[in-house]
């Protein structure tokens, strides 16, 4: 019998089913680039991490386990905490479903 894998693979945090499949380190790149724009201090506080997992990152290529929306989810909480013009702006840009759940 011949085993195949499943063309797609879940968010560790969420459970769901990674459809946006971009990497926190490619997000959090872009995410620095847009609130610097407003704030380059806090825009130097924003990192990604590597959670690996079995999903293919569409920009870089590494294998990765996250999905878009809840590291975007922890960007807005973070930005929102420190900066509620900038985490507004940020769900313009960041959506991933976000606005939906926080307004």
């Amino acid at each position: 019998m011949k085993t195949t894998r499943a063309p797609f693979t879940r968010c560790v945090e969420c459970n769901e089913v990674i459809t946006n499949p971009i990497c926190s380190e490619c997000l959090a790149r872009e995410m620095k680039v847009m609130v610097a724009e407003y704030d380059e201090n806090l825009a130097n506080k924003i990192d990604g991490f590597k959670i690996e997992g079995e999903t293919c990152c569409i920009s870089c290529g590494s294998l990765m386990a996250l999905c878009a929306h809840c590291f975007s989810k922890d960007m807005y909480e973070f930005l929102n905490e420190n900066n509620k013009v900038i985490a507004k702006e940020f769900l313009n840009r960041f959506d991933f479903e976000l606005r939906r759940e926080f307004m």
